[in-house]
């Protein structure tokens, strides 16, 4: 049998680069839905029921926070309650760090780590998670407003400027 020919792995024209697919555009000639967002539903001011009462207290300090700021659209409250949830039972672990210390004795009496210090470690990782995805939509929605504050902004546009 010959030993040329036929398909080889990793053989043929190379896949594009995604600059390459944007610049084509629209290839399959469908349809483009256009999403208006001005149109999503508000985050409810309301908290969960659900949530202890620190989970609503933080709650409402951040929708305090996003109104303020004007960003109350593109937030989902699934988010918003996650951050508060967490951050309160965050809360409620470092209060008992407080209470009983970091480090505790075992029935033998041996020193060993507090669990409420892992607990409150896992929880403010979560946290933070959740934070960060209310974050981003924050920070797409207010880029261009609080970059044109920046005086840094000016000074380089003007040492690149020339």
């Amino acid at each position: 049998m010959p030993k040329h020919g036929g398909y080889r792995a990793g053989s043929g024209r190379p896949p594009k680069s995604a600059m390459e697919k944007m610049l084509e555009g629209n290839r399959g000639r469908r349809p483009i839905k256009v999403v208006d967002f001005a149109e999503a539903d508000v985050l409810p001011k309301t908290p969960a029921s659900w949530l202890s009462e620190k989970g609503k207290e933080i709650y409402g300090s951040v929708y305090a926070w996003l109104e303020k700021i004007g960003c109350l659209k593109g937030i989902m409250p699934s988010h918003l309650e996650e951050y508060a949830h967490c951050k309160a039972r965050w809360h409620e672990c470092e209060t008992q760090n407080t209470k009983v210390g970091l480090v505790i004795r075992d029935a033998n009496g041996n020193p060993s780590q507090s669990p409420y210090v892992a607990l409150a470690n896992n929880y403010l990782k979560q946290s933070n998670e959740a934070w960060s995805k209310i974050y981003v939509v924050v920070r797409e929605a207010k880029l261009k407003e609080w970059d044109s504050l920046s005086p840094n902004d000016d000074i380089m546009e003007k040492l690149l400027g020339g």
